[in-house]
Order: structure tokens, then C-alpha cells, then sequence
């Protein structure tokens, strides 16, 4: 689990038998490089220590690296942890990569799911998915290309769960190119239970095995496809929400390689060690919710797609890359013209999440923002074109600009309705964030004032931002760059040089923003939607093994590095 040598951890076991000799014993702890040298021989070390009298045959052993188990939420952010294998760079692979066009652009469709109170719908939920294919013969999905974590989930065909039911599955005994594999790669043997992964996203958890498989993305033509091997996770459970109410089927994690369970889980990891053409980035395209637009989004692959870009690409480093995700320095946020105290202490950090619908702001700040950025509406007005101030993140060199177009919700909600949360992105509630839909209304005793009014107006507008309360070392001055910022700015993700490069995106709104002024437009619309967050944030493997007819299991839980918990 913890092979990556740039991220040392330390397993720790704790015997749950008393009556065994070493139950006065509080822990072991072995280290990251002796487990991975004897991973291949997992029995073995089973068995060893079954002899040694250092772990009973039938007992559990946990493992972890500080985490904590995580709950389902209504939020959808897809910020994941965890990586496995060395790929393969073969001569064949090399010439198939060079005669492929590059970079690959995969079409991205914008969903929109509406949520209705009262007869009325008062704000959306909305998804860009994309089409990738599985094993051979191919099987479809639609997932969900997500840079807040790190595995490809499908739903497998074994899952009874009501959100595996709605959707397509992966049916493992039908590819021919198919292997069910353990986390540490190898093999799982006739009679023996594969191991478990627990995976917790910002908003909603699966669980699954693993296999190893073809991947593909792109066109149909082998110069418009790329395909690589990849392990990956199918889900024998997925939440409710927010998996059941989206038509995808799963999710496509694109974090750097320290966020999966091992490299061979990392699909771009795989991607660039196997020869192929292209360069070592990928960039992504959110055309926003004007009328036409469905269809015009996109993930380009092996580079980024220029036409997309309305000025030049300006780099920022990624922040603690061994963290695992994309996430970069912030030196100042300001509202209007003024500039916020959050970030004075210089630890204010953003991980950019293509798999989260809101603005994530720290939760200690979440007050000050909704003062800053929400106003009065009225009834059948768009929020989004309401007099309200501009929101800067000042980073190292440049600035990301964003108006009310950009991060205000589209639709005023009566001021008898609660769209707010306190709570938010959190670890107690299992790394996943409370969603801001409008709840029933409220009776007339109950009913509250947001921080910016002073009287009960008929109407509000409302920001869609969120509050994100993680412990350090990734908070707790955390934000989360959701869909307001990237539908906005068109983003490169770069893997060789862990950096990522914003350029205003070529969307319609930004166009003729353009066109109107004369230089930087101030806006790019806002899809309608309720939060969702697919950032990563708990992952814990089960280890499963078979000895003397008994089934054992053993739990290692694995927390990103920057949300580890006291023990």
C-alpha cells in the first residue's frame, strides 16, 4: 500500500486478542520499505507472523496512517488519496503513441439535475462527464474526469446498491483482458477473497475491489484513442447521493500518483510510462450552461487544445506535490477593494478539483464571504447579473478574477428557505461537505437572517460557495477551486513539471465579454447547480487472505498525508 518511496509511512498494528501473549504489547510498527520488500509474499508474512506468535491466524490487524473513517454526504466533491505499479514502456507502445494525434480530445457533457421544493425548482445539481471504454470486449461508462483524486470506479456487476442499479456496470468475467488483483498487484487466487478498498470523497463513498484491465478514451481510430492497462476499483457499494441522482457512472481520478492506493492505479502515471506521444499534460475545458453549450466541454489528453484558450497560459507550482493533489499557493484573496485577513499568515492553499460544483472557502471565513458576496434578490431575476463585487486569488505573479456571473448561484431563493451549511467539508463527517439545497421552508419563528441582511427581503442571492473545514496540515486555510473558477479559466494540468497554467477560457460569455470592452472580460457563466465534491479525502484498503480454511481480513487505512488525524 505505502510502496512510494517519496512518501514514507509507517503501518501500525494493534493485536485485538487479549488473551494472546502480546496483548500487553500497545503496537508494532514496521516500516513503509520492509512491508513493500515482502509485499509480494502477503501469505507469507501472514503465516510468519501466525508462527511466530506475533499475530493469532484469525485475528485483525489494522493498519493506518492516521485516518479516520469517512460518511456519506449530499455535497459532491471528489477529492480523493492514494498509487501501484511501474508501467511498461514497450517498443510497440512508443510507435503506437507516435502515429496517434495529440493531444486526444475527449467530449465532455454537461448535466443538469434539478431540484425541486415546493413545486418549484430552486437550483441544480450539474456533472461534465465523459466517454471511456473498459476491457475487451468494450464496455461504456460515463464518468466523471476528476483531478481531486486518483482511482477509475465503476460500478461492478456484483453491486446491489440502489446507485450501482442505475447505472451501467463492469462485468469482469465478460473481458477477456481482465484480471481480478489484490492491492499490491498480484493476482487473486481461485478460493480467495480479493482485497477492499473504502474510498470517502468529499461528498459520497464507495466500496470495491480491484482489477486490472485496457482503459481506453477518445475517438474510435487508433489515431484518436489512447488506451493503457491500469488497475482500477469496481464499486460493490456507492451513496445514494450523490451517485444515484447523476447519469454517469463513475469516476475518472486524475491526481498526481501519491493520491491512489499504488501507481498502477493512476491512469495518467500508467499513460506516461508507457511511450506514448504526447506531452506529459492534460487540460481541461467547462463551457458553461448557455443554450447550446451542452455538448462543447472537453478533457484534452497528451497536451491542451489552444483553441480553447482566449489568452496565454500563466504557470503556478503545484504546493506540496507529496500531498497528491493539484493544489496551489494563494497570497491574497480580495472581495471589491478589499483584502480579506485569511490568507495574511501566508498558508492559504486551493486544490483545483474538476469534481466539485461549488467555491470552497475556509470555514472560519465562510461568514465573511456570504457578507461580502450575497445580496437581495427578487423573484425570476438571474442572480448572476445582480450588482455584486468581483472575487480575486492573488497568486505568485498573476491573479484569478471572478464576478457574480462567475460564482453567484443563477436563481434567487426565498428568504424562507435555509440554502446555507455550517458544517461543510470536514473529516468528522467523513471528508464529505453538506450540500447547500434549499431545504423546506421554514415556519415564520424559525427563519433566519443571512449575515448580509438586516430585514427579511422576499428573496436572496446567493454565492455558491461552501465552507471547508479540514485539520492541517492540508487546512485548515484551505480552498477548493471548483466549476465557478474553471468554468471560467480553461486549466493545464502538467504532469512532468507539477505545475498547473489558467488562460481565460474561449466560452461564450468570456467572448463576448471580450468583444464588448475590449479586453478581460469579468465573467463566464455559472452552470445551476447544487454542490457536489468528488475530492478524495479517506481511503482504506482491506486486506483479505484465506489460511487453513478460515477467512481472515485485515484493515490498513490509508489518510492523505495532509489530513492525517492525531492517533
Amino acid at each position: 500500500l505505502a510502496q512510494e518511496s517519496r512518501i514514507r509511512r509507517s503501518f501500525r498494528y494493534r493485536s485485538t486478542v487479549g488473551s494472546h501473549p502480546t496483548s500487553r504489547l500497545s503496537a508494532y510498527y514496521v516500516s513503509t520499505e520492509l512491508v513493500m520488500s515482502l509485499l509480494s509474499g502477503r501469505h507469507f508474512i501472514a503465516a510468519v507472523l501466525c508462527g511466530l506468535a506475533l499475530l493469532p491466524c484469525t485475528s485483525k490487524a489494522t493498519y493506518d496512517v492516521g485516518g479516520v473513517e469517512e460518511e456519506e454526504d449530499d455535497t459532491m466533491s471528489m477529492l480523493q488519496r492514494p498509487a501501484i505499479a511501474t508501467p511498461e514502456a514497450a517498443a510497440s507502445a512508443e510507435a503506437a503513441g507516435a502515429s496517434r494525434t495529440w493531444p486526444i480530445l475527449v467530449p465532455l457533457q454537461r448535466e443538469s439535475v434539478p431540484l425541486i421544493r415546493n413545486g418549484k425548482t430552486v437550483a441544480h445539481k450539474t456533472s461534465y462527464a465523459g466517454a471511456i471504454s473498459i476491457g475487451h470486449p468494450a464496455q461504456d461508462f460515463r464518468v466523471v474526469f476528476d483531478t481531486g483524486s486518483a482511482h477509475v470506479v465503476v460500478p461492478s456487476a456484483a453491486c446491489s446498491s440502489e446507485s450501482c442499479l442505475e447505472h451501467r456496470s463492469y462485468n469482469i468475467s465478460a473481458s477477456s483482458s481482465a484480471l481480478a488483483v489484490n492491492v499490491d498487484g498480484s493476482q487473486v487466487e481461485a478460493g480467495e477473497l480479493g482485497d477492499q478498498v473504502t474510498i470517502g470523497y468529499g461528498t459520497g463513498k464507495v466500496v470495491g475491489e480491484f482489477a486490472r484491465d485496457e482503459v481506453c478514451l477518445g475517438g474510435d481510430s487508433e489515431e484518436t484513442r489512447a488506451c493503457v492497462k491500469v488497475s482500477m476499483v469496481m464499486a460493490v457499494e456507492m451513496t445514494t447521493q450523490p451517485f444515484k441522482s447523476f447519469n454517469f457512472d463513475g469516476i475518472f481520478g486524475l491526481s498526481l500518483d501519491a493520491l491512489a492506493v499504488g501507481p498502477e492505479f493512476s491512469f495518467f502515471n500508467r499513460l506516461a510510462g508507457s511511450g506514448f506521444g504526447g506531452e506529459l499534460q492534460f487540460g481541461v475545458f467547462m463551457a458553461g450552461p448557455d443554450a447550446g453549450q451542452e455538448h462543447s466541454s472537453e478533457i484534452a489528453l497528451g497536451g491542451h487544445n489552444s483553441k480553447r484558450l482566449l489568452s496565454p497560459l500563466q504557470w503556478t507550482p503545484v504546493a506540496v506535490k507529496q500531498m497528491g493533489y493539484w493544489q496551489i499557493d494563494i497570497k491574497e484573496v480580495r472581495i471589491g477593494n478589499k483584502t480579506l485577513d485569511v490568507c495574511k499568515d501566508g498558508s492559504c492553499r486551493g486544490v483545483v478539483d474538476t469534481g466539485t460544483s461549488h467555491f470552497g472557502v475556509p470555514g472560519s471565513s465562510i461568514n465573511e464571504f456570504l457578507t461580502a458576496l450575497a445580496t437581495d434578490g427578487v423573484e425570476g431575476e438571474d442572480c448572476r447579473f445582480v450588482d455584486a463585487p468581483s472575487m480575486e486569488l492573488v497568486l505568485e505573479g498573476f491573479t484569478l478574477n471572478l464576478g457574480p456571473r462567475n460564482y453567484m448561484r443563477p436563481l434567487a431563493v426565498p428568504s424562507n428557505m435555509n440554502v446555507g451549511s455550517s458544517r461543510g467539508v470536514t473529516m468528522e463527517s467523513g471528508g464529505q461537505a453538506d450540500q447547500f439545497e434549499a431545504a423546506a421552508p421554514a415556519s415564520s419563528s424559525t427563519r433566519r437572517l443571512w449575515p448580509w441582511q438586516t430585514q427579511k427581503p422576499s428573496h436572496s442571492c446567493a454565492p455558491r460557495i461552501m465552507p471547508v473545514n479540514l485539520p492541517a496540515p492540508l487546512g485548515p486555510n484551505l480552498f477548493i477551486l471548483g466549476e465557478p473558477l474553471l468554468s471560467r479559466y480553461y486549466t493545464v494540468y502538467d504532469w512532468k513539471e507539477a505545475q498547473i497554467g489558467f488562460g481565460l477560457a474561449a466560452t461564450k460569455a468570456n467572448t463576448e465579454a471580450l468583444a464588448k470592452e475590449g479586453q478581460q472580460a469579468d465573467s463566464q457563466d455559472d452552470e445551476k447547480n447544487e454542490i457536489y465534491s468528488f475530492m478524495q479525502v479517506t481511503v482504506t484498503v482491506s486486506v483479505r487472505y484465506k489460511q487453513a480454511g478460515v477467512v481472515a481480513r485485515g484493515r490498513r487505512t490509508l489518510t492523505a498525508p495532509g489530513l492525517a488525524l492525531p492517533m
